[in-house]
């Protein structure tokens, strides 16, 4: 019973997010975010529907929507670069360029392991293809937020609420991945109390900082940039004032 008001109560709150997203004009913004919450809430309502009328079904379904939604989750780690970087977008391409190439080395690790097994069983595969995955992006979003802070990246309230609810909910997946990998079938029925109850308050965070758009920050480069640009400005500006009092007073500066 608590399991299913956990659930019930994450579901409402994404369709929430999904819905003051598409009516605020949020979507635009952050485009591979809302594709993968849109997955999630799409994805829990198929397998609650495949639970009850297919239930032999439901294992195999579970795993293979929880594979694509591990791709979703690694854009949305792309997505906090393009956004956080964007003032820096060198840096930017280089940052992506190397997520991507430990994002892809993960993925072949895991189907190569799993290609000289003798058996293939998409729960072996994707519960480790996880596992991997999630610490490649804690790493991720650490290394990103400690950029931010040692650079002072200005960041608004959207880029920061992202960024801190993936964050806890990639840092509880690592550490309930690695409980269950030892404790095993013990871990099993406290893991399906915790893991709702995780993304619940991950949800509840994106609600209270993606309800309403904040107003992008002026990075020190677009500062420096614009206050270039008003003192160009402002020489121009001085000249023609010169030239027009140089019209007025014939004589003046020949004196």
């Amino acid at each position: 019973m608590l399991t299913q008001m956990i659930w019930w109560s994450g579901v409402v709150l994404a369709f929430l997010v999904l819905l003051r997203g598409m009516r605020v004009g949020m979507f635009y913004r952050f485009p591979y975010f809302y594709a993968y919450l849109s997955f999630v809430f799409l994805q829990s309502l198929a397998l609650l529907a495949i639970f009850h009328r297919y239930p032999t079904l439901y294992g195999n379904a579970y795993w293979y929507c929880e594979f694509a939604s591990l791709l979703l989750g690694s854009l949305v780690i792309f997505e906090i670069y393009r956004v956080a970087l964007r003032p820096y977008p060198g840096t930017a391409r280089i940052a992506r360029n190397l997520l991507f190439f430990v994002f892809a080395l993960t993925f072949a690790k895991v189907l190569v392991n799993q290609s000289l097994g003798s058996v293939y069983w998409p729960a072996t595969t994707t519960a480790e293809l996880e596992r991997n995955l999630r610490i490649v992006q804690a790493c991720a979003i650490l290394a990103v937020g400690v950029v931010m802070l040692i650079y002072a990246i200005p960041r608004n309230r959207n880029l920061k609420g992202i960024l801190a609810g993936y964050g806890l909910f990639v840092a509880c997946s690592v550490i309930q991945l690695s409980l269950l990998s030892y404790l095993g079938s013990s871990f099993n029925l406290l893991w399906s109390y915790i893991y709702p109850f995780s993304y619940l308050v991950v949800l509840c965070i994106w609600t209270a900082t993606l309800w309403s758009p904040a107003t992008e920050p002026v990075s020190p480069r677009a500062a420096l940039h614009l206050g270039v640009e008003d003192h160009s400005s402002l020489i121009a500006r001085s000249k023609q004032d010169l030239q027009g009092v140089d019209l007025g007073v014939p004589g003046a500066f020949r004196r």
